[in-house]
């Protein structure tokens, strides 16, 4: 069982805009109004890049779980080579401040994995299936010698 997407993405996106606070005034007061624009717009890839694994790993968990492990992985690299392509095409322009907008991508990582952190600790979902206990059922076990 995996904990319910929405969970995980409400506290995420709840953590980030209030990351987004006080990181949109310190990078205007510090670096100006493009830094602003590049905050929100790193604090945006961050949120796309953690929800859209939720759900698409959830969706599968749900439908089809013996195919969980290659969704993942596959989100995963799908979202690297998005990622990867977007931070090539930026990488020269004029429009974003990148210090704040690596900054921002940095902190809004470890805010997300900290909600994610959170809402795992504070879910009781077994790590087992408890309707099919598998090889603790007593019937399955291999005859003594």
């Amino acid at each position: 069982m995996i904990v319910p997407a929405a969970r995980v993405i409400r506290l995420g996106v709840l953590i980030t805009a209030l990351l987004a606070l006080p990181a949109v005034g310190i990078s205007a007061a510090v670096r100006g109004g493009t830094a602003v624009v590049s905050v929100l717009v790193g604090l945006a890839i961050v949120v796309a890049f953690f929800s859209i694994s939720k759900l698409a790993v959830g969706a599968v968990a749900r439908r089809a779980p013996q195919h969980l492990l290659p969704a993942a992985l596959g989100t995963y690299a799908l979202k690297i080579a998005i990622l990867g392509g977007v931070l090539l095409s930026i990488q020269d322009t004029d429009t974003l401040d990148l210090p704040s907008f690596a900054w921002s991508i940095f902190a809004g990582v470890f805010a997300w994995i900290g909600a994610e952190l959170w809402v795992a600790t504070h879910t009781r979902v077994p790590f087992y299936d408890p309707e099919q206990p598998g090889a603790f059922e007593a019937r399955r076990r291999p005859p003594a010698r």
